[in-house]
């Protein structure tokens, strides 16, 4: 599943957002998964080892928070303040990859959700760029090497309860 996503939210509309990378506990549920593959391949270079040593991967495989932002946020420990970007970008875990989009565990089904909450939904949901998209995200998550992924690593997909308001179910995967 190492094939990067191609991206739905253009860069310089993350960059200037203040959602993501942000959370309000230090246990958020929307902190992102990571599997042992990909903290193998951040833990090669060498700022990931610098902050893996300050700031490990937690127990259920999800990046930990680190300090906390002006609001009193806290935020994904790879992330840079400074300029709002990712510091491992290249690297980054899969669930960073696909959000907006989100693989959400529920009644025994895995299935691939969007995040209402992130402007860009909310600007080009219904649009055909959008319908666009989540047939490229239908035949990714088709592909044999992407559904051995998951099954392999079942924790990429999260329990969300409090939040399925927030999440709009797409499509249900076979795995």
């Amino acid at each position: 599943m190492k094939e990067p996503l191609k991206q739905f939210v253009p860069s310089t509309v993350c960059l200037e957002c203040d959602g993501c990378c942000r959370f309000k506990e230090s246990d958020s549920d929307w902190r992102p998964h990571i599997s042992p593959e990909e903290i193998a391949a951040v833990g090669a270079s060498g700022l990931a080892a610098e902050i893996f040593s300050k700031h490990p991967f937690s127990a259920e495989g999800r990046v930990q928070t680190a300090g906390c932002g002006a609001g009193g946020e806290h935020l994904c420990a790879f992330f840079n303040p400074a300029d709002s970007t990712c510091r491992i970008y290249g690297q980054r875990p899969f669930d960073c990859e696909l959000y907006p989009f989100v693989l959400v565990r529920k009644a025994n089904k895995t299935m691939v959700c969007v995040h209402l909450n992130c402007p860009h939904i909310q600007q080009t949901i219904g649009t055909p760029e959008y319908k666009q998209y989540v047939k490229y995200l239908q035949g990714f998550f088709q592909r044999p090497e992407t559904l051995e992924s998951l099954r392999k690593n079942p924790a990429l997909a999260g329990d969300y309860p409090a939040y399925l308001r927030e999440l709009k179910e797409l499509f249900v995967l076979s795995i």
